[in-house]
């Protein structure tokens, strides 16, 4: 149950109770009341009566003729001889409600007893009815004002536990601009200033981060590009270097200058700043560049480099072809470090409606389905797929920047072939600003 409705139903309910309660209890009260003034006046009306029939014994009239005389008690009182025998009145089962002696100079000539239930005269039925209308009328403005009042603490006791709430989904969404009305418990009031705080501090750390990773980007990019000419201008020397040299100074450049290229497209990436220049490209013809570009690697490697689910014909989108190079360059790299000898690894291409799905395979060692989506967070290394030599960790995080430039979506999952499937889904033409 939410915060504002659980509090607001609990005060309500107390409010209901509050109200029933003392209305029973008024109610109670006038029931015995109105019991007890009846009570009375039966007794002093079978008084009245005694007498009557007393004046009547004396006088040697017949006590059966009495019970004309009756009047409010006609039809519910029973005059019995001392003996107990029935003179005149109705005869029941019922123990009498009332009873008196009918004496006669000292000696007991009858007994008068109220043997049925009284009967509420008109009056008596306004003044109950006035009564309990009263009491209703009461117990309905009582629960008014109070269920009103409930109201109003709740929204009062949930407007800083809500404040608060919002405070702390903002900064989980990355809004760290927090504002706030300082009212409400000092505890929660503090509380929102400490995470205010927290948010600030935040806020520096992050956007240190962020110019340090462009300031390295930036650093390193220019001597990574000299490195490319300076390795050239070294195989030219003679005598020539060994080949075996040679390789290990190539491959360990290469390295180099894809990491430096993967951390200038993750830090512009995190800035919002990636630049992406759509044009028209054909994605299967991609898929052959990246497979072209990486087979020499691949083949050095034992790993095969293959494709499926192409299509037959000419596909044109609106895509960053050099970017998508980029992309595909990236993830063939994080396959290859982890696909053994003898493995594969497989490229596909299949439609999705307005969007294409690019799909490649490997059969390396899986990984966790729960922690598949952290693969794409910088400097993540999967302990299921962990390699000593592997880079740095940025080429998942390269790949989700470019998805996420060209409006795309990428995730991770286990292959058909044994290993990690990266699925990324592009629309053929993103939406421009």
């Amino acid at each position: 149950m939410r915060l504002f409705p659980g509090i607001f139903s609990t005060l309500a309910a107390q409010a209901l109770l509050a109200a029933i309660v003392p209305g029973g209890l008024m109610v109670f009260v006038m029931h015995e009341g109105q019991q007890a003034t009846l009570a009375q006046r039966e007794s002093e009306r079978l008084d009245a009566f005694v007498q009557t029939v007393a004046e009547a014994a004396r006088a040697g009239r017949p006590l059966d003729q009495v019970m004309q005389q009756s009047g409010p008690l006609a039809g519910r009182v029973l005059l019995v001889d001392p003996q107990g025998q029935a003179i005149a009145g109705p005869t029941t089962g019922v123990a009498a409600r009332a009873e008196r002696p009918v004496q006669v100079d000292g000696r007991t000539v009858a007994t008068a007893k109220i043997v049925r239930e009284p009967e509420l005269s008109d009056q008596d039925r306004r003044v109950l009815a006035t009564q309990y209308i009263g009491v209703a009328a009461i117990v309905v403005v009582l629960f008014v004002l109070l269920l009103v009042m409930a109201y109003i603490f709740a929204r009062r006791w949930s407007k800083p536990q809500l404040q608060l709430y919002g405070m702390s989904r903002d900064v989980v969404n990355g809004d760290l601009d927090l504002y706030f009305d300082e009212d409400g418990p000092a505890e929660i009031v503090a509380t929102m200033r400490n995470l205010r705080r927290i948010a600030s501090q935040f806020s520096r750390l992050e956007t240190a981060r962020r110019t340090w990773l462009v300031s390295i980007s930036g650093e390193l990019k220019n001597p990574t590009e000299n490195m490319g000419e300076h390795f050239i201008k070294l195989c030219q020397v003679e005598p020539p270097l060994p080949p075996e040299l040679i390789g290990a100074i190539e491959e360990d450049t290469r390295r180099l200058i894809h990491m430096a290229e993967d951390l200038n497209a993750v830090a512009l990436a995190d800035l919002g700043r990636l630049p992406v220049t759509f044009a028209s490209v054909d994605p299967r013809a991609l898929i052959h560049n990246a497979i072209y570009a990486d087979k020499k690697r691949a083949e050095a490697q034992g790993v095969r480099l293959e494709t499926s689910t192409l299509p037959e014909y000419t596909v044109i989108v609106k895509w960053d072809g050099a970017r998508i190079e980029q992309l595909f360059s990236a993830l063939i790299d994080n396959s290859l470090r982890y696909t053994p000898k003898n493995g594969r690894i497989v490229l596909g291409l299949e439609s999705s409606r307005d969007a294409w799905r690019l799909i490649i395979d490997d059969n390396a060692p899986g990984v966790d389905v729960m922690l598949a989506q952290r693969l794409f967070e910088p400097f993540y290394r999967s302990s299921d797929r962990a390699d000593e030599s592997a880079a740095s960790g940025l080429g998942l995080a390269t790949a989700r920047a470019i998805v996420e430039a060209h409006h795309g979506r990428i995730e991770a999952s286990r292959s058909p072939i044994g290993g990690l499937r990266v699925t990324v889904i592009l629309p053929g033409n993103p939406p421009t600003a």
